[in-house]
């Protein structure tokens, strides 16, 4: 498991609203995203299926996704070499100060070993962290 932490410009609760628009917009926020479908939504998950496209390959993966303030889940039902999950966790520092952490917690899924990929994790905050604080 990896975790990756940096600060916000913005409010705790502009950064939440962001977070919960990436649930359905996910292309805004991580790279090589495509071909977005939700196919269930309620107050409590959100089923969700996407392309990320990286220069080796192309992965359709689907993913349960649950929001409770002020944490989101995303944790992987389908892909064809990983299991396990990404929380985006927030608190507050100040009025215009949100602290953002992503933790990572992939697994291989033959051999069980842990997916440490921290480049990735850190590409994926910094991209939010820039969304949010131009948006």
């Amino acid at each position: 498991m990896v975790q990756f932490t940096t600060t916000v410009n913005a409010s705790l609760e502009k950064v939440w609203s962001h977070l919960l628009y990436k649930i359905e917009h996910p292309e805004n926020f991580v790279p090589g995203v495509s071909n977005i479908i939700i196919s269930e939504r309620n107050s409590e998950f959100v089923l969700r299926q996407m392309t990320v496209t990286t220069p080796e390959n192309s992965t359709i993966l689907k993913e349960k996704i649950t929001f409770i303030p002020f944490k989101v889940r995303f944790l992987l039902l389908e892909h064809p070499s990983m299991e396990g999950f990404v929380d985006n966790d927030i608190r507050k520092i100040s009025e215009n100060e949100t602290e953002i952490t992503f933790t990572l917690d992939w697994r291989d899924k033959t051999s069980k070993m842990e997916i440490n990929n921290l480049e990735l994790l850190k590409n994926a905050v910094l991209k939010t962290k820039t969304y949010i604080e131009e948006n």
